[in-house]
């Protein structure tokens, strides 16, 4: 299933893989992309080895204290509509998802382990991210990588969600610093104006004001005042217009077709 909804993505958005000829360059990467995405890889090639005895530590706790593998991978929709596997250390119930789905996550998740909860609150689950980010797969700063599944749905609600595949996705990013994780359909369609806010604000004096942000929103410094601080609270230039017409409010409304296969890879899944 993620596979034919990467295809789908690639066949109806202007924004094709790098290995498709294209007419024009209008969506290759600047110079500054070039040396971020650089920097980046070799950045998180150093925290990832620095980091690694915080990542054994967080995995043997998450197995200590949960039935189930300590880490956990899932398919994610990268730039152009490609696929990758997102690497996360594990939060929440093995396999939580087998009788709803793919689900957001909400506030209080009664699926999420006490262990879980305290890597959430810390972002400690995200270190292992680092590894996507040494790849190539992701970058530091750049829209959150959706799964395939909601990202077919929300293009029920959202019609131009493929838009934000012409970024590389990112560990954090301006909408992350905004607003919370998405929960309904108003705030995914949020979280793509702030996406398109950033495509065209993109600079190393933007991604600086986010780092520290999102270093700042960790700490537990309000994100309205984060925000206000580093003057991100900026008005989106963009606005993105609703479905014409849609038989769901929202896409926890729509009955979910479970995959063939779960998205569990070498390390377990949720």
């Amino acid at each position: 299933m993620p596979d034919d909804v990467a295809s789908y993505f690639q066949q109806f958005s202007k924004f094709v893989p790098r290995d498709v000829p294209r007419a024009t360059n209008e969506d290759s990467p600047t110079a500054y992309q070039r040396c971020k995405s650089v920097a980046a890889r070799a950045a998180a090639a150093v925290m990832l080895f620095i980091l690694s005895p915080v990542i054994v530590i967080c995995a043997v706790l998450v197995r200590l204290t949960s039935n189930g593998p300590s880490f956990y991978s899932q398919i994610r929709l990268g730039k152009g509509g490609r696929t990758f596997r997102i690497v996360k250390l594990r939060t929440m119930r093995y396999r939580c998802e087998a009788q709803t789905g793919p689900v957001w996550a909400t506030a209080s998740d009664p699926r999420v382990t006490r262990i879980g909860r305290v890597l959430r609150r810390l972002h400690l689950d995200e270190l292992p991210q680092l590894l996507n980010i040494a790849r190539g797969d992701m970058c530091f700063i750049g829209p959150r990588p959706e799964r395939p599944e909601i990202a077919e749905k929300l293009l029920m609600d959202v019609p131009n969600f493929n838009e934000r595949l012409s970024i590389q996705p990112g560990l954090t990013g301006l909408a992350q610093v905004l607003q919370e994780a998405d929960t309904s359909i108003d705030s995914a369609r949020r979280k793509l104006r702030f996406d398109m806010d950033y495509r065209q604000r993109e600079s190393l004096w933007l991604d600086s004001r986010i780092i520290v942000g999102t270093a700042l929103i960790i700490l537990g410094v309000p994100r309205n005042k984060a925000a206000a601080w580093l003057g991100l609270g900026l008005k989106p230039r963009r606005q993105i217009p609703a479905a014409q017409s849609t038989d769901t409010e929202s896409i926890f409304e729509a009955p979910w077709e479970r995959p063939k296969t779960c998205d569990s890879g070498l390390l377990g899944a949720v």
